[in-house]
């Protein structure tokens, strides 16, 4: 299984007046983890649009377990996999720690997003060619 692992600092911004992370910016950091993973094995913005006609990887379900609080100043790494690819939808694994204390669990499910043949207002799911699942489920 492919990995990836995201590096983070976590902000004065990003925590709430208890001095904890704040629960919406895991999902924006693991929106941006799933980002670097994908243009780490040479699928970024462009080249899917260019290639596929992607024009976003949608979420379809989401969810979280968090173990223990980050807090301003914490280093924390995002390791983000993806655990399962199916015909039209990619499940992401993302582990969140600092150092080596395990802190959130959270997943995605995603689609491959492309404008709709007979209404271009909406989205369809694309079957997920095989060049992209290898790239993604394949072990570096």
């Amino acid at each position: 299984m492919r990995t990836s692992i995201y590096r983070l600092k976590v902000e004065f911004g990003d925590c709430d007046p208890a001095n904890i992370v704040f629960y919406p910016n895991y999902y924006r950091w693991f929106d941006a983890a799933t980002h670097h993973l994908c243009e780490g094995v040479g699928l970024d913005w462009i080249s899917l649009r260019d290639q596929y006609g992607v024009v976003g990887m949608p979420l379809v379900e989401t969810g979280a377990s968090y173990r223990l609080p980050a807090s301003f100043g914490d280093h924390l790494e995002i390791e983000s996999s993806v655990v399962e690819c199916a015909r039209k939808s990619l499940r992401l694994q993302h582990l969140v720690r600092r150092g080596d204390t395990l802190l959130v669990e959270g997943f995605e499910v995603r689609v491959l997003g492309a404008r709709h043949p007979d209404d271009p207002q909406r989205l369809r799911a694309l079957e997920i060619p095989e060049k992209i699942r290898n790239a993604l489920t394949q072990g570096e």
